[in-house]
């Protein structure tokens, strides 16, 4: 298993990621805001003083996410991601743990992030990993319920 920041080059396997791992989890990937950040992550993640990292095993991409900068104290989760099949694994939080750490590291004292009520895995995740909720109300769309977390560092 290895884990490496992502490149533009990975942009077609992110979002192929991104929605797999969005329909096993009840979305419809029409619904999720574009995928243009996934094939820039150079410019959409570290321009921008953020980070993207991808695990793989054997040459697959199995789990990605990414954050960048909310403020000078913050920074926002961002398309946290794992293959169905690869689920429950341990992959999500080796994501998570890394980014929060290289978060810690660079000076960031809070982690956020949105995710959705219907995606009963990621509204389970967080909590466990100590996020606490801080809002939920309807999507724009009115199709989702969202939830955003946060977390302290």
């Amino acid at each position: 298993m290895r884990l490496r920041r992502a490149t533009d080059a990975d942009g077609d396997t992110l979002v192929t990621l991104h929605e797999r791992a969005l329909r096993d989890a009840g979305t419809d990937p029409a619904d999720v805001p574009g995928t243009d950040d996934l094939r820039s992550v150079e410019a959409s993640f570290f321009a921008e003083g953020g980070e993207f990292l991808v695990l793989e095993d054997e040459g697959e991409v199995v789990a990605m996410g990414g954050y960048r900068p909310a403020d000078d104290a913050t920074v926002e989760l961002f398309r946290i991601a794992v293959a169905p099949a690869r689920q429950r694994e341990g992959l999500g939080d080796r994501i998570v743990d890394t980014l929060e750490r290289r978060a810690r590291v660079h000076g960031f004292e809070r982690v956020v992030l949105e995710t959705v009520i219907e995606q009963e895995a990621a509204a389970q995740f967080y909590p466990a990993r100590g996020y606490e909720e801080t809002h939920r109300g309807e999507t724009e769309s009115g199709n989702y319920t969202l939830l955003r977390f946060e977390k302290r560092l």
